[in-house]
């Protein structure tokens, strides 16, 4: 079995893909909510972090959405 492979997923799959790790976040949260209320500013800044790279790349990137 191929671990890493290129695959070109449909809007849908994304989609539903997005939302179940939101809602696994909103568990997670009310779990641990004492836990995230302390750490909630290093959180948010670990969420925009890591959203920074793939919002410079698709910006940066023409309309086929490659890196060429």
């Amino acid at each position: 079995m191929k671990l890493f492979r290129t695959k070109v997923w449909p809007w849908f799959d994304i989609a539903l893909l997005k939302w179940s790790c939101i809602l696994a976040g909103m568990i997670a949260g009310a779990y641990c909510a004492n836990f995230t209320k302390r750490h909630l500013l290093f959180i948010a800044a670990a969420a925009l972090l890591m959203a920074i790279r793939p919002a410079v790349s698709y910006f940066r990137n023409g309309p086929s959405g490659r890196g060429h």
